[in-house]
C-alpha cells in the first residue's frame, strides 16, 4: 500500500514530461505598489529621505488648514509628492511651495539651503544674524533669504513652528527675481491665518 502510494506521484511527473506544450495557469494579480514620489536630486533627496523617517509621526499629525493673501500675479496649484501647496508667480520661474516635515534645526537647514545655491556653510552665529523671526496666524516663523551673489541663484525660506510638525515654505530662484518679490513673499508669510 505504502509502495503505491509514493509510485502514483512518480508516475504522473512521468507522464507529464513528454509533453511538448507549456501548460498557463492564472495566478491572481497583486495589487501595484504604489509608486514612491520622484525623489529631487541632490540635498532635496535628503529631505524626502526624512520625510520618510518621519512618516510614522506624520501620519498621525493633524490636518492643519490656512489662509494667506496671494499678492498680485500669484496663482495657487495643487501640491504633488512632498509638497502640500505650489506657487507661481507671473513672468518668474521663481519655484516656490510648502512642505511639512516633523523637524525644525534652523542651522542644518539653512546650511543645507546655502548649499544648494553653491554657498559654504555658515557658522551658528552668522545663521542667527541673518535669520529673522516673526510670528504668522499666532505661530513662529524663522524667515531667511540666502543669494548667491557670484553664481546667481537664490533661496528664501521660512519654516514655520508647528510643532510637531514644522511647515517649511521655500522660494527658490534667480537672485534677481528673487530680490524683486522678496516683499511679496514675506507679506504673503506674514498674511497667513492657521487653522
Amino acid at each position: 500500500m505504502h509502495k503505491m502510494f509514493y509510485l502514483l506521484p512518480a508516475a504522473c511527473l512521468l507522464s507529464a514530461c513528454g509533453r511538448n506544450e507549456p501548460e498557463t495557469y492564472e495566478v491572481p494579480k497583486q495589487p501595484a505598489p504604489v509608486a514612491a514620489p520622484a525623489q529631487p536630486m541632490g540635498s532635496e533627496a535628503d529631505m524626502a529621505a526624512i520625510q520618510s523617517a518621519h512618516a510614522a509621526m506624520a501620519a498621525h499629525a493633524p490636518a492643519t488648514a490656512f489662509t494667506a493673501t496671494l499678492p498680485e500675479g500669484w496663482t495657487e496649484v495643487p501640491g504633488s509628492g512632498m509638497r502640500k501647496a505650489s506657487y507661481t508667480i507671473a513672468g518668474t520661474a521663481i519655484d516656490f511651495y510648502l512642505i511639512s516635515l516633523a523637524m525644525g534645526d534652523v542651522p542644518s537647514n539653512v546650511n543645507r539651503w546655502r548649499g544648494q545655491v553653491g554657498l559654504p556653510p555658515a557658522s551658528p552665529e552668522e545663521i542667527d544674524a541673518a535669520v529673522q523671526s516673526f510670528d504668522a496666524g499666532g505661530h513662529g516663523v524663522k524667515y531667511i533669504e540666502i543669494y548667491n551673489e557670484e553664481g546667481g541663484k537664490g533661496i528664501i525660506a521660512a519654516i514655520i513652528d508647528l510643532a510637531p510638525q514644522f511647515w517649511y515654505f521655500t522660494a527658490k530662484g534667480t537672485n534677481e527675481e528673487l530680490k524683486a518679490h522678496a516683499a511679496d513673499i514675506r507679506a504673503f508669510l506674514e498674511s497667513m491665518k492657521i487653522n
